[in-house]
């Protein structure tokens, strides 16, 4: 049976919550080595995804950070700044951005906006973070979003379905490392909410 992991964060602080669909699931932890697999084994091929080393991206301009695996290449970002795609060939697509909360939304309301899409999975919210995850067309997708300082954060992974077990542990990292800088770029300009 296929693993199902789910990884969301309580606060940008620092409280992280991982919750597995299986209780006898393993979950990889955010702070677990940067290339090392579950099983603690060593890795045949570091960096692939059965075996993910990380790099941190920041963005300066907008005031977040989120490990991305090494696997995944930096495409050309946004104009204004806001966001950045990175793509696995053709099999992945990962891209983290922020936008503006405007008009001003609640949490509750901007959950409500996101949990509308087609195929969704699963959906929870706590706090400021909320995770979708779903089915679109022949691919599968995460979100994690985060809304702080006026701003809504977003990490989200689309990929092709035979990538789905492989993933599982990289969605955990990567959702669990999405964190806003709080005083940085245009954060440090906007009242915090």
């Amino acid at each position: 049976m296929m693993r199902r992991w789910h990884a969301l964060a309580l606060t940008a602080a620092a409280m992280l919550l991982a919750s597995a669909a299986a209780a006898d699931s393993p979950v990889a932890e955010a702070g677990a080595a940067d290339s090392a697999p579950l099983d603690g084994a060593r890795c045949p091929s570091p960096g692939a995804p059965e075996c993910p080393a990380y790099e941190r991206y920041e963005n300066h301009k907008y005031g977040f950070s989120v490990d991305v695996p090494t696997f995944f290449t930096r495409k050309p970002g946004d104009a204004d700044g806001r966001g950045q795609p990175f793509e696995f060939g053709s099999r992945a697509r990962l891209r983290a951005w922020a936008m503006f909360d405007n008009p001003p939304m609640t949490v509750r309301q901007l959950y409500g906006d996101w949990t509308r899409r087609d195929g969704i999975t699963f959906k929870t919210l706590a706090a400021n973070t909320w995770v979708v995850r779903g089915r679109e067309g022949t691919r599968l997708y995460y979100t994690r979003s985060i809304l702080a300082d006026g701003l809504i954060t977003t990490v989200e992974v689309s990929y092709d379905k035979d990538l789905a077990e492989a993933f599982e542990p990289i969605l955990a990292r990567t959702g669990a490392s999405l964190m806003t800088l709080p005083g940085e770029g245009i954060r440090a300009a906007r009242p915090a909410h």
